[in-house]
């Protein structure tokens, strides 16, 4: 598929390439079955300090600032143009669904949990509270993780790209998506220079 040619399943140009999607799926599959979750629950962690104190060594006005990036691998299109305090406040959102959701899928039958796309976009405001925002959405998930142990889910739940995952897929997801998204404030971090 060629630059210039869309993915027939996504005609506005907002997923990821579909190319991209199937080796980002079969890895996280494959990282999820392998890893166990405390593993999985330290990446998460490590990534998430890591993007906080990137956002913390910048100014409140570098970290408002929206510039645009050479897109990161796993990255939306749409990701390519937000702020640091964009991509904090976007991870808080993200790591506050995931969370219910684990949670959900492990102890309720018939759960209400719904992450929908425009539920975990960042608002343009979005301030230097996300900081402490996202350590306290990390240490929430860490708390249901260490007490949900195995993570033994009743049923999956549909991600809009890799169709039905399960509680330890959906954790595993939430850790690789920090580090995708550390990368990228990396990369905005170095355009604010």
């Amino acid at each position: 598929m060629s630059r210039r040619e869309t993915d027939a399943t996504d005609p506005t140009g907002q997923r990821l390439p579909a190319h991209e999607r199937l080796v980002a799926d079969l890895g996280l599959r494959a990282y999820a079955a392998l890893s166990p979750p405390g593993s999985v629950l330290r990446l998460f962690r490590r990534e998430a300090e890591q993007a906080c104190a990137i956002a913390a060594g910048l100014d409140e006005v570098q970290g408002r600032r929206a510039v645009r990036i050479r897109r990161v691998a796993g990255l939306e299109p749409g990701g390519r143009d937000w702020s640091v305090y964009m991509v904090l406040d976007h991870l808080v959102m993200v790591n506050t669904a995931v969370t219910a959701l684990v949670h959900a899928l492990c102890v309720s039958q018939g759960h209400s949990v719904e992450i929908a796309p425009a539920d975990v976009t960042p608002h343009l405001d979005a301030g230097p509270d996300r900081i402490d925002a996202l350590r306290a959405s990390v240490e929430r998930h860490a708390e249901v993780i260490e007490r949900l142990g195995v993570l033994n889910g009743r049923e999956p739940y549909p991600h809009p790209w890799f169709g039905p995952l399960s509680a330890r897929q959906w954790h595993a997801l939430a850790a690789l998506h920090n580090r995708i998204h550390r990368v990228q404030i990396q990369r905005i971090a170095r355009r604010l220079d």
